[in-house]
Protein backbone atom coordinates (compact mmCIF):
# COMPACT_ATOMS: atom_id res chain seq x y z
CA UNK A 1 0.00 0.00 0.00
CA UNK A 2 2.81 2.34 1.04
CA UNK A 3 4.50 1.48 -2.12
CA UNK A 4 1.57 2.25 -4.41
CA UNK A 5 0.79 5.23 -2.80
CA UNK A 6 4.25 6.24 -3.15
CA UNK A 7 4.20 5.72 -6.87
CA UNK A 8 0.81 7.78 -6.99
CA UNK A 9 2.44 10.74 -5.36
CA UNK A 10 5.51 10.39 -7.56
CA UNK A 11 3.50 10.31 -10.79
CA UNK A 12 1.19 13.38 -9.95
CA UNK A 13 4.32 15.18 -9.37
CA UNK A 14 6.22 14.47 -12.53
CA UNK A 15 3.16 14.95 -14.78
CA UNK A 16 2.12 18.48 -12.90
CA UNK A 17 6.05 19.81 -13.09
CA UNK A 18 5.53 18.76 -17.23
CA UNK A 19 2.69 20.84 -17.36
CA UNK A 20 3.20 23.92 -15.03
CA UNK A 21 6.64 23.91 -16.69
CA UNK A 22 5.30 24.32 -19.63
CA UNK A 23 7.01 21.38 -20.94
CA UNK A 24 3.22 20.15 -22.08
CA UNK A 25 1.77 23.36 -23.32
CA UNK A 26 -2.38 23.36 -23.38
CA UNK A 27 -4.25 21.48 -25.37
CA UNK A 28 -1.47 18.57 -25.73
CA UNK A 29 -2.72 15.55 -25.88
CA UNK A 30 -1.32 13.11 -22.73
CA UNK A 31 -1.35 9.58 -23.87
CA UNK A 32 -1.17 6.93 -20.53
CA UNK A 33 0.82 4.44 -22.42
CA UNK A 34 3.46 7.32 -23.15
CA UNK A 35 3.60 8.32 -19.92
CA UNK A 36 3.96 4.54 -18.38
CA UNK A 37 7.05 3.96 -20.62
CA UNK A 38 8.52 7.74 -19.62
CA UNK A 39 7.87 7.11 -15.98
CA UNK A 40 8.96 3.50 -16.12
CA UNK A 41 5.25 2.99 -13.86
CA UNK A 42 2.10 0.81 -14.43
CA UNK A 43 -1.52 2.37 -15.62
CA UNK A 44 -2.54 2.21 -12.08
CA UNK A 45 -0.33 5.10 -10.27
CA UNK A 46 -0.47 7.03 -14.01
CA UNK A 47 -4.31 7.17 -14.15
CA UNK A 48 -4.45 7.79 -10.80
CA UNK A 49 -2.32 11.07 -10.99
CA UNK A 50 -4.02 12.35 -14.01
CA UNK A 51 -7.36 12.04 -12.57
CA UNK A 52 -6.23 14.31 -9.43
CA UNK A 53 -4.66 16.89 -11.76
CA UNK A 54 -8.52 16.73 -13.57
CA UNK A 55 -9.82 17.87 -10.21
CA UNK A 56 -7.71 20.47 -10.08
CA UNK A 57 -8.30 21.51 -13.22
CA UNK A 58 -4.85 20.95 -15.10
CA UNK A 59 -6.06 18.49 -17.49
CA UNK A 60 -9.55 17.30 -19.12
CA UNK A 61 -10.50 14.21 -19.98
CA UNK A 62 -12.09 14.31 -23.28
CA UNK A 63 -14.14 11.52 -24.61
CA UNK A 64 -12.65 8.60 -27.15
CA UNK A 65 -9.57 11.30 -26.93
CA UNK A 66 -8.10 10.85 -23.53
CA UNK A 67 -6.53 13.38 -21.20
CA UNK A 68 -5.63 16.87 -22.96
CA UNK A 69 -3.62 19.90 -21.06
CA UNK A 70 -5.97 22.42 -19.97
CA UNK A 71 -6.16 25.18 -22.07
CA UNK A 72 -5.53 28.69 -20.03
CA UNK A 73 -8.28 31.04 -21.44
CA UNK A 74 -7.47 34.79 -20.50
CA UNK A 75 -10.87 34.55 -18.28
CA UNK A 76 -9.63 31.70 -16.49
CA UNK A 77 -5.81 33.84 -15.68
CA UNK A 78 -7.94 36.88 -14.52
CA UNK A 79 -10.54 34.44 -12.14
CA UNK A 80 -7.26 33.29 -10.60
CA UNK A 81 -5.30 36.33 -10.52
CA UNK A 82 -7.99 37.77 -8.60
CA UNK A 83 -8.29 34.63 -6.00
CA UNK A 84 -4.63 34.78 -5.66
CA UNK A 85 -4.37 38.68 -5.01
CA UNK A 86 -7.02 38.06 -2.43
CA UNK A 87 -5.49 35.98 -0.61
CA UNK A 88 -2.03 37.66 -0.44
CA UNK A 89 -2.82 41.07 0.74
CA UNK A 90 -5.26 39.29 3.34
CA UNK A 91 -1.97 37.25 4.36
CA UNK A 92 0.46 41.00 3.96
CA UNK A 93 -2.14 42.71 6.33
CA UNK A 94 -1.96 39.89 9.00
CA UNK A 95 1.95 39.16 8.65
CA UNK A 96 3.33 42.69 8.48
CA UNK A 97 5.74 43.01 11.66
CA UNK A 98 4.84 40.12 12.92
CA UNK A 99 6.68 37.49 12.21
CA UNK A 100 10.37 35.57 13.72
CA UNK A 101 13.49 35.72 12.54
CA UNK A 102 13.72 32.06 10.93
CA UNK A 103 10.49 33.44 8.51
CA UNK A 104 12.55 36.09 6.93
CA UNK A 105 15.80 33.64 7.21
CA UNK A 106 13.80 31.53 4.54
CA UNK A 107 12.58 34.46 2.60
CA UNK A 108 16.29 35.31 2.41
CA UNK A 109 17.37 32.21 1.62
CA UNK A 110 14.75 31.89 -1.61
CA UNK A 111 16.03 36.19 -2.65
CA UNK A 112 19.60 34.72 -2.77
CA UNK A 113 18.80 31.69 -5.01
CA UNK A 114 16.10 34.17 -7.16
CA UNK A 115 19.01 36.31 -6.96
CA UNK A 116 21.46 33.72 -9.15
CA UNK A 117 18.56 32.60 -11.63
CA UNK A 118 18.60 36.13 -12.72
CA UNK A 119 22.04 36.25 -12.84
CA UNK A 120 21.84 33.18 -15.06
CA UNK A 121 18.26 34.33 -16.78
CA UNK A 122 17.74 30.94 -15.99
CA UNK A 123 13.57 31.56 -16.27
CA UNK A 124 12.19 28.09 -15.45
CA UNK A 125 14.26 27.98 -12.26
CA UNK A 126 13.00 31.89 -11.28
CA UNK A 127 9.53 30.53 -12.27
CA UNK A 128 9.62 28.25 -9.45
CA UNK A 129 11.67 30.24 -6.79
CA UNK A 130 8.81 32.56 -7.87
CA UNK A 131 6.54 30.23 -6.86
CA UNK A 132 8.16 29.66 -3.58
CA UNK A 133 8.36 33.12 -2.43
CA UNK A 134 4.84 33.19 -2.24
CA UNK A 135 3.98 30.25 -0.51
CA UNK A 136 5.85 31.25 1.74
CA UNK A 137 4.60 34.12 2.61
CA UNK A 138 1.03 32.61 2.65
CA UNK A 139 2.29 30.09 4.88
CA UNK A 140 3.52 32.43 7.55
CA UNK A 141 -0.50 31.81 8.42
CA UNK A 142 -0.04 28.95 9.71
CA UNK A 143 -3.23 27.66 8.23
CA UNK A 144 -3.16 24.68 6.36
CA UNK A 145 -6.20 25.07 4.24
CA UNK A 146 -5.00 28.92 3.09
CA UNK A 147 -1.74 27.59 2.06
CA UNK A 148 -3.48 24.36 0.17
CA UNK A 149 -5.43 26.57 -1.70
CA UNK A 150 -2.27 29.06 -2.77
CA UNK A 151 -0.78 25.96 -4.12
CA UNK A 152 -3.51 24.86 -6.21
CA UNK A 153 -3.58 29.00 -7.54
CA UNK A 154 -0.05 28.61 -8.09
CA UNK A 155 -0.36 25.43 -10.53
CA UNK A 156 -2.28 27.68 -12.66
CA UNK A 157 -1.04 30.90 -12.03
CA UNK A 158 2.28 29.84 -13.01
CA UNK A 159 1.29 28.92 -16.74
CA UNK A 160 1.11 32.62 -16.93
CA UNK A 161 3.61 33.95 -14.93
CA UNK A 162 6.17 31.97 -17.14
CA UNK A 163 4.83 33.88 -20.21
CA UNK A 164 5.01 37.22 -19.09
CA UNK A 165 8.93 36.36 -18.24
CA UNK A 166 9.39 34.57 -21.58
CA UNK A 167 7.64 37.94 -23.10
CA UNK A 168 10.36 40.11 -21.41
CA UNK A 169 13.34 38.27 -20.32
CA UNK A 170 14.19 41.50 -18.26
CA UNK A 171 11.11 41.29 -16.49
CA UNK A 172 13.38 38.66 -14.05
CA UNK A 173 14.97 42.08 -12.87
CA UNK A 174 12.13 43.98 -11.85
CA UNK A 175 10.32 41.04 -10.25
CA UNK A 176 13.22 40.26 -7.69
CA UNK A 177 13.64 44.01 -6.53
CA UNK A 178 10.03 43.79 -6.26
CA UNK A 179 10.25 41.30 -4.05
CA UNK A 180 13.11 42.53 -2.55
CA UNK A 181 10.80 45.28 -1.28
CA UNK A 182 7.78 43.01 -0.11
CA UNK A 183 10.30 41.41 1.95
CA UNK A 184 11.24 44.39 3.60
CA UNK A 185 7.62 45.65 3.76
CA UNK A 186 7.25 42.68 5.90
CA UNK A 187 9.33 43.13 8.83
CA UNK A 188 8.19 47.00 8.73
CA UNK A 189 5.33 48.10 10.76
CA UNK A 190 3.11 49.18 7.82
CA UNK A 191 0.41 46.48 6.81
CA UNK A 192 -0.98 48.98 4.07
CA UNK A 193 2.40 49.39 2.42
CA UNK A 194 2.85 45.32 2.19
CA UNK A 195 -0.45 45.11 1.30
CA UNK A 196 -0.16 47.52 -1.74
CA UNK A 197 3.32 46.29 -2.66
CA UNK A 198 1.90 42.73 -3.58
CA UNK A 199 -0.94 44.11 -5.11
CA UNK A 200 1.39 46.21 -7.56
CA UNK A 201 3.33 43.49 -8.19
CA UNK A 202 0.51 40.87 -8.92
CA UNK A 203 -1.32 43.41 -11.38
CA UNK A 204 1.88 43.20 -13.44
CA UNK A 205 0.74 39.99 -14.75
CA UNK A 206 -2.82 41.32 -15.62
CA UNK A 207 -1.56 43.95 -17.44
CA UNK A 208 0.96 41.88 -19.51
CA UNK A 209 -1.89 39.30 -20.31
CA UNK A 210 -4.62 42.03 -21.37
Amino acid sequence: MTTGTTLRDKAFGLIKHGIVSGEWEGGTFISEKQLCERLQMSKTPIRSALDRLEMIGLVKLVANQGFVVQEMSLKKILDVYQLRLALETFAASQLTAKMDSPYFERLDENLAKQAEAVETRDIVEYVELDRQFHELIVSGLDNEEYSEAMSRLQDKFLRAVRTTFYRDRNRMDGSLEEHKQIRKALEGNDPALTVRLIRQHIHFVEKVML
